[in-house]
């Protein structure tokens, strides 16, 4: 598995399904689980996501967590 320094298990977890949703939808990814809004700390401190200006209950991936998904999914 691919690991980066600071990630945590729901970090990863809401990178994925922000980017899966994003992809699909072509929109923000909204917050609801609770695992989601604790990922969310960790992902966008570490620069792998970032919350909307205009509505915090929303994360976008970063270039940077684009790349961590796509190490991902090639590890895997």
């Amino acid at each position: 598995m691919v690991t980066e320094p600071g990630l945590n298990r729901d970090g990863r977890l809401l990178l994925y399904r922000a980017a899966q949703f994003i992809d699909r939808h072509g929109r923000a990814y909204p917050l609801s689980l609770e695992s989601d809004k604790r990922g969310a700390e960790v992902a966008v401190a570490g620069g792998y996501a970032e919350r909307l200006a205009d509505d915090p209950h929303f994360v976008t991936v970063t270039e940077k967590g684009r790349g961590y998904i796509d190490a991902l999914m090639r590890a895997e």
